[in-house]
């Protein structure tokens, strides 16, 4: 067994990058946001469940119930997104990389970082665009009338708060890759 921190494992963040003010800052942070996607989520459970009740009892469902679920399920994929990165509980396929060394394993890892920055990256540049667009042309729903760039705020945030979880856990890989390169063994 190594040193090195298996994130994915764990589901913990990266020990070391707690220890940094600013790396404890952002993974409590995360957490903070992904709870907040959770509750916005058990929210919605419960106007999805009263409106199905209002459906079953008085003959009419809430009004526009299915305009707020596009809205707010957008919203909360998105809060969820930098709590799977600083935890390392995004998707892994184990069956390709069970027989690999563990300087392999940390190279992945290091490289699952680098694209998940990159995905950030360019998430929130499209994302801005489309928000701009919806600022332009002012589109809204057809029963709320609520404008449709409300969702993109939170949205962005939340590209913001996965740049810096994917920061915060490729620091820690870097590490464990270099712990793992100083010492002899096969790649």
């Amino acid at each position: 067994m190594s040193d090195t921190p298996n994130l994915a494992a764990s589901g913990e963040p990266p020990a070391a990058e707690t220890k940094t003010l600013i790396g404890a800052w952002i993974v409590k942070f995360v957490r903070w946001w992904a709870l907040l996607g959770g509750i916005v989520t058990l929210g919605l459970a419960l106007m999805t469940a009263g409106s199905a009740l209002s459906n079953i009892f008085v003959g009419r469902p809430l009004p526009a119930d299915y305009e707020l679920v596009k809205h707010i399920v957008a919203i909360a994929i998105f809060m969820f997104l930098p709590y799977c990165q600083i935890t390392g509980s995004n998707i892994a396929v184990d069956i390709f990389t069970e027989g690999l060394a563990e300087r392999r394993k940390a190279l992945l890892d290091v490289l699952a970082s680098v694209f998940a920055l990159g995905f950030a990256i360019l998430m929130f540049v499209q994302m801005s665009g489309g928000m701009q667009s919806y600022l332009k042309y002012r589109e809204i729903t057809p029963v709320l009338k609520l404008p449709l760039w409300t969702a993109f705020p939170p949205i962005l945030f939340s590209l913001v708060l996965l740049g810096l979880a994917a920061c915060v856990t490729l620091a820690a890989q870097v590490r464990a890759y270099h712990a793992l390169s100083t010492k002899r063994g096969p790649l």
